[in-house]
């Protein structure tokens, strides 16, 4: 009887485990296709010096991406600001043949451009904060913008080469089996997965203990105690995403970018997907350089 309980517990302690476990395969996974073993140290050791243009711009207003309001605000003066702009000159030989040698990014962005180039092309460019990142911005006025997404942030890095995109999606009114959200998260899934491959979904779900009863004969019953895991799209799916007691999201990856969709829900019960998108090889390269460097 005590080996049973034994093992019913460490049954439960792995079950519960999983959850930990798997979120931050979530946070590692880009992380880990971009580092090698043998730049770990060396990563986490560079300090690389500012120069003359993040200067410039760490003079542009920082703003927080958890006020909503202060986002709307700063998107509505963006746009108004925009119509006052003049007309982009047209690009030099130069620009035209430094622009061929990038690829294409989302929304119509170039891998590996300059903050002068993308601002140049038209993008409205205001500084923000991304933990972990360095030299972020919200862009707006996309080239191609998707309506479902309420803000883009870019990331140059300190190489002033864009190599990161993270889009934040609309909020989606939905109810608590979350049953829009999973449909909005499957489009995107299936897009994504053709255009990307590599696709691997990775689903937490809570663990739910039932105790159910079972006959013996005679008359007799005993109690069990049963670990089960509640689906997709259960009755308080959101709500157990909100907690952390479930998360969902998908990875997906080719020879130059990696990707990852996954579900959120926010303080407030608002459920929104996020797309974030990581060059591999301008992260390798830059990689390359430090270690050329030592």
């Amino acid at each position: 009887m005590r080996f049973k309980i034994s093992l019913l517990l460490l049954i439960l302690g792995l079950c519960l485990s999983l959850s930990a476990v798997a979120k931050q395969h979530k946070d590692d996974f880009l992380n880990s296709m971009l580092l090698s073993k043998e730049y770990t140290e060396q990563d986490q050791a560079e300090k690389a010096s500012k120069d003359a243009l993040n200067k410039l711009q760490q003079k542009q207003k920082k703003i927080d991406l958890q006020d909503n309001r202060k986002l709307r605000d700063i998107i509505k003066k963006q746009k108004k600001e925009n119509k006052q702009t003049t007309v982009t000159p047209a690009p030099t030989k130069q620009d035209i043949k430094h622009i061929s040698r990038l690829h294409i990014a989302p929304f119509g962005l170039l891998w590996g451009e300059t903050f002068e180039e993308m601002a140049s092309s038209g993008v409205i460019l205001t500084r923000t904060e991304e933990k972990d990142y360095v030299n972020c911005f919200i862009a707006t006025q996309l080239p191609k913008p998707l309506k479902d997404m309420r803000y883009v942030v870019v990331t140059f890095g300190e190489e002033n080469r864009l190599w990161r995109i993270i889009s934040y999606g609309q909020f989606i009114k939905d109810t608590p089996d979350g049953a829009l959200t999973v449909k909005e998260y499957k489009r995107f899934y299936d897009l994504l997965d053709k255009k990307y491959g590599n696709t691997e979904q990775i689903y937490v779900p809570k663990i739910t203990q039932v105790t159910k009863t079972i006959e013996l004969g005679n008359g007799k019953t005993k109690q069990e105690i049963e670990n089960v895991e509640e689906p997709i799209g259960n009755p308080n799916f959101l709500e157990q995403l909100q907690s952390g007691n479930a998360d969902l999201y998908a990875t997906f990856y080719n020879n130059e970018v990696g990707a990852v969709l996954s579900v959120n829900v926010d303080g407030n019960g608002n459920s929104y997907l996020i797309l974030e998108y990581k060059n591999l090889k301008i992260f390798q390269q830059q990689q390359n350089k430090t270690l050329d460097a030592l």
